[in-house]
């Protein structure tokens, strides 16, 4: 067992959110595919619906799997409609996992994560979990199956991606 874990990797992860978190609007769900980009930053649902980027989310994503760490989202939505809102921002592969489900335990869903990684020699301390929401609602669950995680309460907390790309560089480094 102990060359098994002394030849695993050490990461860190980030999970972000969606809504209210990577764009403006508050819930994908209730929007109504197909998407059509508006601008590099904007795209509307056939009802003519507009989400837009938050100013420096793709930024923030690019920078993490620049800086050596692993992205996932982690979204409580229907699959195909974030699903289908990534692809017309044309962000989809930007981030190395999906999570995205209709179930409101996104603990369950980051563990899901953290266990391929474990499965691929990727070892993840909690202490290098970070997970980023505008609401801090499903904190309960996950700060108890991750005790050490940082989460970054977006808008409330921090006030941009630079901020939190600061926090994580003082962890991480």
């Amino acid at each position: 067992m102990k060359s098994i874990v002394r030849n695993m990797q050490h990461r860190w992860v980030v999970f972000m959110d969606l809504d209210g978190t990577v764009w403006d609007h508050l819930d994908v769900s209730i929007t109504d595919p197909p998407y059509r980009k508006i601008s590099n930053d904007s795209i509307e649902d056939e009802k003519g619906v507009r989400l837009s980027l938050l100013p420096g989310a793709v930024d923030f994503v690019d920078w993490v799997r620049l800086n050596g760490g692993i992205i996932s989202t982690c979204s409580w939505n229907i699959y195909d409609k974030a699903m289908g809102a990534l692809v017309a921002f044309d962000i989809a592969n930007k981030f190395d996992y999906h999570k995205i489900s209709m179930s409101p335990r996104k603990d369950l869903a980051m563990e899901e994560i953290i266990r391929q990684l474990n499965g691929k020699g990727v070892r993840i301390e909690n202490n290098l979990i970070f997970y980023l929401d505008d609401r801090d609602i499903h904190m309960k669950e996950i700060a108890a199956r991750f005790p050490g995680l940082t989460f970054f309460h977006m808008w409330k907390k921090v006030r941009s991606f630079e901020e939190v790309k600061k926090k994580i560089s003082e962890s991480i480094n």
